[in-house]
């Protein structure tokens, strides 16, 4: 069990998971157990875990740019050996970037580079990175609030592939993976079954399920539930998460897995249902939500995604793109539809006027909807976009979800620059 205070007060919720950042922030080590180590260097970048064996290293993922090199620093404080085998999580670049580094060491170091292993669709994803890469820089900007974003392709692809199961054994360890669909299609979560640890990868992440993401391809709530009752059913004694501190007790790894599934599970049930009786988008939205006994947790926090957007993403899953209302199958070009509903109110500074009131009171889903009618029917009155940007700094301060926020903040940007032109 993990008698670390500042886990205890992060287990309890007396302390944020931003307090836990700064104490990790210049790169620190997690004793897992002997020959085992987790480093840490900030919540945003994926942990990473060093194995010895006899045969050299094996690293369970490698961070993200800014720190990769920081972080095989850490890991080299404790073992400066060869790094035999590197197994990636899922494809997304806060696991895989590092791999650059590692490799930079290896031939400065006249070792081999080393092999890495992920599941088929890891490869299939960096393909696909590099075929949208325009959109890719443009959404991660936006969704972490960073303007000219870039974001980095060509990762060094796996040498070593699976479908559903591999076991290795690299010197004297066995470690066993196992896909699943979550966040992403190429999940692998690394089960250790000679020392009952758990490398989840992103399947826990210590806040709520990254499942609904509203400008990244599909994700998938239900496997993402069925992956983490299959990591249940290992009973783990040390869990290993994608993001955040290490969970020592099979109680409390159990526990964490089993609400996360349960949360999940609720939600996908509830969609489902509403679903097959044929209720639209709009109906389901207002009728399904997440016990609040779950958000209560503190490793359940919607504090990145929301649970609002997993409906979404799980609707769409079943039910495709339309939501269900006529006048979303083939609509108006919304600036059209902005022109006649400012007329019909009396002007776009009409629109506007109720906006900014109904964003004092609170209503900030009325009032960014109202501000955008305005703003479309006349995007270039400075005064307009002037109040367009007032109504969405509110609506941000109201907004939960560190993606709801950032996404709002991009179009109050723009209305700011507006503005001023």
């Amino acid at each position: 069990m993990n008698r670390d205070p500042l886990f205890e007060r992060l287990w309890d919720g007396s302390a944020p998971m931003e307090e836990w950042t700064a104490a990790v922030s210049h790169g620190a080590i997690t004793k897992v157990a002997d020959d085992i180590i987790t480093v840490h260097t900030t919540y945003f970048c994926g942990s990473v875990t060093a194995i010895r064996t006899s045969d050299g290293l094996v690293l369970i993922d490698t961070a993200k740019p800014e720190t990769a090199r920081r972080t095989l620093e850490v890991v080299r404080s404790w073992d400066d050996g060869p790094i035999h085998t590197v197994i990636f999580t899922h494809g997304h670049i806060d696991h895989t970037s590092g791999i650059t580094a590692i490799d930079e060491e290896a031939d400065a170091r006249s070792r081999p580079r080393p092999r890495i292993v992920a599941h088929r669709n890891v490869q299939r994803r960096m393909e696909r990175y590099e075929a949208s890469h325009g959109y890719n820089s443009i959404a991660q900007g936006q969704q972490f609030d960073d303007p000219g974003y870039v974001y980095p392709i060509g990762q060094r692809r796996p040498d070593q592939i699976y479908d559903d199961t591999l076991s290795l054994t690299i010197g004297g360890a066995r470690l066993d993976l196992f896909h699943g669909r979550g966040e992403t299609d190429d999940a692998t979560f690394v089960w250790l079954p000679d020392r009952r640890i758990l490398a989840s990868g992103d399947f826990v992440i210590w806040v709520f399920p990254n499942a609904g993401n509203p400008r990244k391809v599909q994700r998938y709530a239900a496997e993402w539930a069925a992956a983490l009752r299959r990591m249940e059913a290992l009973k783990p004694a040390i869990l290993i998460p994608g993001h955040g501190p290490v969970v020592f007790g099979a109680e409390r790894a159990a526990q964490m897995l089993r609400d996360g599934a349960e949360a999940l599970e609720h939600l996908v049930a509830g969609t489902l249902a509403l679903i097959n009786r044929g209720a639209t988008l709009d109906e389901i939205l207002q009728s399904v939500k997440v016990p609040a006994r779950y958000l209560a947790k503190p490793y359940l926090i919607p504090k990145y995604d929301d649970p609002e957007f997993l409906v979404r993403a799980v609707y769409h899953f079943y039910a495709g793109w339309f939501d269900g209302d006529p006048a979303h199958l083939k609509p108006a070009p919304a600036g059209d539809l902005a022109a006649e509903l400012a007329a019909l109110a009396g002007g776009p500074h009409k629109l506007a006027d109720r906006a900014a009131a109904l964003a004092a009171a609170g209503q900030s889903r009325l009032a960014v909807q109202l501000i955008e009618f305005a703003g479309a029917a006349a995007p270039d009155d400075r005064a307009i976009q002037a109040a367009r940007a007032a109504v969405l700094r509110l609506a941000i301060g109201q907004e939960t979800s560190l993606m709801g926020k950032a996404f709002l903040a991009v179009y109050e940007r723009a209305a700011e620059r507006r503005a001023r032109e």
